[in-house]
């Protein structure tokens, strides 16, 4: 029995591999087992196949459960001994929840000589994610998130699909207006520009100014610090203009606890705490950083004012006159 469970554990730190009698094999792991939220995680997936088999689905999809998929990397194909094939999918992945989550298992299909389709399941990985909250930090002022109470005359709540759409719209047209300020930008007026910049709202302006910046590519040239002072200085305006606080005034933990106290959704502040916190890193300490760290900073935080954009607009709709 002991042989069995020090076995089993074994597998699961290697991650989920499947048996590799029949003619299609197939294994998933991961580099990290566990990571603060909004991390990125590798996760790789190699199946084996017999001659004239061919893989028609890696099975991993834009998310899984709990995960989203960053980035797929190219996959990659070999040949291996007895003429078998390998092909190594490998992904960047995150998850945006605390606590003992479960990647999902993968279903790989594959095409037999035949024409037989068939699919082969891998076994499902369990991740840890932790928050962002440093050790020895107060936590004593942060409070298990409650739902809003309903009251008997309050509108109807918009249906998931609804702010999907909704999201869609909003990003539609951000960049409708994207483009058209760049055609017309050199031959606008100061004051015509104004009037955009009034048009769009906090999260929409903070996402201009992000791509904007993603646009520079400083990470790729050393800039770690301008870099991160314009991201820093995006996200702040944000929380001053859509929510009234001082954030220009306040360190990364001082803003956070306003940004607590305000109610402002957690997963939000979570994201916009650990930016400004790598952008202190980045400006006065000289810490070491790397580009695709510094990408993904642009990342979440784009996501980050991607949903806020959609709860901006579900906001007006709730403010307009029935």
């Amino acid at each position: 029995m002991r042989v069995l469970l020090v076995a089993g554990l074994v597998l699961l730190a290697l991650g989920s591999i499947a048996a590799a009698d029949g003619p299609v094999s197939v294994a998933a792991t991961v580099d990290k087992r566990g990571i603060t939220i909004g991390d990125p995680i590798t996760l790789a997936v190699v199946v084996e196949v017999d001659a004239g088999y061919k893989i028609t689905d890696s099975g991993v999809g834009r998310t899984m459960d709990e995960f989203e998929v960053l980035e797929a990397i190219p996959p990659q194909v070999t040949r291996i001994t007895n003429g078998r094939t390998r092909y190594t999918f490998r992904y960047r992945i995150t998850a945006f929840r605390v606590g003992n989550v479960v990647f999902p298992q993968i279903n790989v299909g594959y095409q037999s000589p035949a024409g037989e389709p068939g699919v082969v399941p891998t076994a499902e990985i369990p991740i840890v994610i932790t928050t962002v909250i440093q050790p020895g930090e107060a936590t004593d002022d942060i409070k298990p998130a409650k739902p809003q109470l309903r009251l008997p005359t309050a509108a109807p709540q918009i249906p998931q699909l609804a702010i999907q759409v909704a999201l869609a719209l909003v990003v539609l047209a951000m960049l409708a207006l994207i483009v058209r300020q760049t055609r017309r930008g050199a031959a606008r007026r100061p004051e015509d520009a104004d009037m955009d910049e009034v048009l769009l709202t906090p999260a929409q302006r903070a996402m201009a100014e992000l791509n904007r910046v993603a646009s520079l590519g400083l990470p790729e040239k050393g800039r770690y610090a301008e870099h991160y002072a314009l991201l820093s200085k995006a996200l702040r305006a944000y929380v001053r203009d859509r929510f009234g606080l001082s954030a220009n005034e306040r360190t990364p933990r001082e803003l956070r606890e306003d940004m607590l106290r305000a109610g402002i959704d957690r997963t939000e502040i979570a994201t916009i705490y650990e930016i400004l916190r790598e952008g202190e890193s980045a400006r006065f300490h000289q810490a070491i950083s790397y580009p695709a760290r510094a990408q993904h900073a642009v990342r979440s935080a784009l996501d980050a004012m991607r949903r806020a954009a959609v709860a901006e607009q579900y906001e007006l709709m709730k403010g307009q006159p029935s």
